[in-house]
């Protein structure tokens, strides 16, 4: 009886054991994907490559088109008759346009520079700049523009475009300049 003893509890203590072994063999392998799944996966994969390098190429053509019209912006001065302030029909046509370029960047401030010819003492061309620029500044404003996003600034004649002595040249430095300043 001590021998059948022994197998019975050898045998007991064996069972769990021998549960554990199929549990332990049903451990899932890796699975390999197939190739349909990997060819899923690569298309996927290429059309966002091809969504984001379509977005950076908007991007950049937006980036160029603006820079493009900064320039242009910056560039078209107004210009005023000897010893005036007064916006010119023409000087008012452009100030609407650069008003409506303003509209649609409203992430920019621009100095409004006034400036004079060399006629006159310099007080008297600083004056007459400042009111230079305080009349585009003001018509600009009158377009909807607000007044933070515009600083007007008198050099009087201190930077002329123009140095020669004839009246086109002087023509030339009786005007208002526009810098632009992106703000982030």
């Amino acid at each position: 009886m001590g021998k059948k003893l022994q197998f019975v509890i050898i045998l007991f203590a064996l069972i769990p054991l021998l549960s554990l072994l199929p549990a332990c063999s049903k451990e899932k392998s890796p699975t390999v994907p197939t190739e349909s799944a990997v060819q899923e996966e690569d298309l996927e994969a290429q059309k966002v490559r091809e969504q984001l390098e379509k977005e950076q190429q908007e991007r950049e053509a937006r980036d160029r088109e603006f820079r493009a019209e900064k320039i242009k912006f910056m560039y078209e001065d107004i210009h005023f008759e000897k010893g005036s302030y007064e916006l010119m029909p023409a000087a008012q046509q452009l100030l609407i346009q650069k008003a409506q370029w303003l509209q649609k960047n409203s992430n920019v401030r621009v100095i409004v520079e006034g400036h004079s010819d060399e006629k006159g003492s310099k007080e008297y061309n600083f004056a007459l700049g400042d009111q230079r620029a305080g009349a585009a500044k003001s018509f600009l404003i009158g377009q909807g523009i607000q007044s933070s996003r515009l600083i007007a600034v008198s050099y009087g004649n201190e930077q002329p475009i123009d140095t020669g002595l004839t009246e086109a040249a002087k023509s030339k430095n009786r005007r208002v300049h526009f810098v632009v300043e992106e703000s982030h």
